[in-house]
């Protein structure tokens, strides 16, 4: 089963009401044919964003938190800075960010949607990001914030 099918099965699972613990959703998955190990699941669920609470009725559950979407949108920079980033220019109070051809919106759209609050915004044409913050030093934090991502 791939990645993504596996994913919706989880979450399928966590919604069911009837998961208290990662072995019942090994159980479930294992029970549909689905081969995956304890370590997998658990980077699954690290991935996901899902955590244990404890409800209500005291009894444990798994539930989606909003993690996952920064998750998710700060691994989506590192693929577009690792697969199209050539260089990254600090000029003032922007930054520019050089890209191969063709690739600079969506550098610039992973970067909008990182949601720094240095960032005031970007603009992109084929081959370069504008990023606009409000001065020097919050430029220099960008660049720092981007190369963090690069190296990660």
């Amino acid at each position: 089963m791939r990645k993504k099918n596996r994913h919706f099965r989880i979450l399928k699972l966590i919604d069911s009401d009837l998961i208290t613990c990662q072995q019942d959703i090994l159980d479930a998955l294992h029970g549909d044919g689905v081969e995956i190990s304890q370590s997998t699941l658990s980077k699954d669920l690290k991935e996901l964003g899902i955590i244990k609470i404890r409800g209500k009725d005291s009894k444990f559950k798994f539930i989606q938190t909003r993690e996952r979407d920064t998750y998710h949108t700060g691994l989506m920079l590192k693929r577009e800075l690792g697969d199209f980033l050539r260089e990254i220019v600090p000029v003032g109070n922007l930054v520019l960010l050089k890209t191969t051809a063709g690739n600079a919106s969506g550098v610039s759209k992973s970067v909008d949607d990182m949601g720094w609050s240095e960032v005031k915004g970007t603009l992109a044409s084929v081959d370069t990001v504008l990023v606009v913050t409000e001065t020097d030093k919050k430029a220099a934090a960008v660049v720092e914030k981007l190369r963090r991502v690069i190296t990660e």
